[in-house]
């Protein structure tokens, strides 16, 4: 649904002449009025006269009608529209930077300890049931595991690897 109005040309102040030479007005053709569609506002370049200032030519930025479509309300429009955008964006990265990090440490000397106390243990096991070929190890942390478990980890290092993929995950 467009608004169209018949305004008085502002160029030959409704006349239909030119009023600088000889012939028809060059903004209205003669009519002494222009047909404009929807919103519009007065020219700043001209300050709705039609015309350059100091001139006789019509104004380029207007075309000689002495008013502009109105673009005020689009743009405050897609202003707002711009600033939702950001909002959500900034609610994101704010989600993504409250959520907990695995955070992993470097071992200390006693866990050092630990795991060659371990691995000690392992070699040690892995040399006596050698013969049997039945035992399984933890490839984590080298504990005995049950042989009926298809994978070679025990069930401890299970859950940990399990959490710190959940863990992830959030």
């Amino acid at each position: 649904m467009s608004s169209e109005q018949m305004i008085k040309c502002v160029f030959c102040k409704g006349k239909g002449e030119n009023p600088y030479f000889k012939g028809t007005c060059p903004v209205c053709k003669g009519r002494g009025k222009n047909e404009v569609v929807g919103k519009y506002m007065t020219c700043s370049s001209c300050h709705g006269s039609g015309q350059k200032k100091g001139t006789t030519l019509t104004c380029y930025d207007c075309e000689g009608l002495g008013i502009l479509p109105d673009t005020r309300e689009t743009f405050r429009k897609a202003r707002e529209e711009i600033g939702e955008a950001r909002k959500e964006l900034d609610k994101e990265r704010q989600e993504l930077t409250e959520k907990p990090m695995m955070k992993i440490t470097p071992a200390s000397p006693a866990g050092r300890q630990k795991r060659k106390d371990k691995e000690n243990k392992w070699e040690e096991e892995k040399e006596e049931e050698e013969s049997d070929g039945e035992t399984h190890f933890c490839q984590c942390c080298g504990d005995k595991v049950n042989k009926s478990i298809p994978i070679k980890i025990c069930l401890d290092c299970f859950s940990k690897v399990k959490e710190s993929r959940v863990y992830k995950e959030i």
